[in-house]
């Protein structure tokens, strides 16, 4: 009996897929492709070196780890302590790095791509809301650690997904609405 699968392990001619789940992180080499999806006013942090052929994508829900964070970006992570998770800007960035250059990344030549953030309810706050603070906290976090943002798709009021080429270091963008661009 034969036995049909979706699954063809001999078909080199597509990427790996790999899948990022809501507050988390992962890191791929070329020929791979990271995913995520449901960014809402979540922020997506995709990072690339590309010469290196080693890429990382983050899906962050907060901005801070804590209130006092949200003054500076947390530098004093040390090099053999990543946290434990992604589900801040400010603990993933540190992290997604680390575990980058564990891959062979070298950090001058990481690029970043920012998307989500968006405005999803009706938020009044002498703060802003979430997803503005998420996309703040990624920028103020990427630039504590000099890596310079390459482009963003970032705001509005709508949902978006992730598909990150590591290999090329292109992320495109799939808006809920159907619009899909590449930055």
């Amino acid at each position: 009996m034969k036995i049909y699968t979706t699954e063809n392990p001999t078909d080199r001619s597509s990427p790996k897929r790999v899948k990022v789940g809501v507050a988390d992180y992962a890191v791929a080499e070329a020929g791979s492709k990271l995913v995520t999806s449901g960014l809402g006013s979540c922020v997506g942090i995709a990072l690339a070196d590309v010469d290196a052929g080693v890429a990382g994508l983050a899906h962050a829900m907060l901005p801070y780890a804590s209130a006092d964070d949200a003054d500076q970006a947390d530098e004093d992570v040390p090099e053999d302590d990543r946290p434990a998770g992604a589900k801040y800007v400010n603990t993933a960035v540190p992290g997604l790095l680390h575990s980058m250059e564990e891959a062979g990344a070298n950090r001058p030549q990481i690029e970043a791509r920012l998307a989500g953030g968006s405005a999803m309810f009706e938020f009044n706050s002498a703060d802003g809301g979430v997803g503005d603070r998420n996309v703040a906290a990624a920028r103020k976090t990427l630039e504590t650690y000099d890596i310079q943002i390459v482009g963003k798709d970032v705001g509005g009021d709508y949902g978006r997904s992730l598909s990150f080429e590591v290999a090329t270091g292109e992320l495109s963008v799939r808006r809920a609405h159907g619009e899909t661009h590449v930055i």
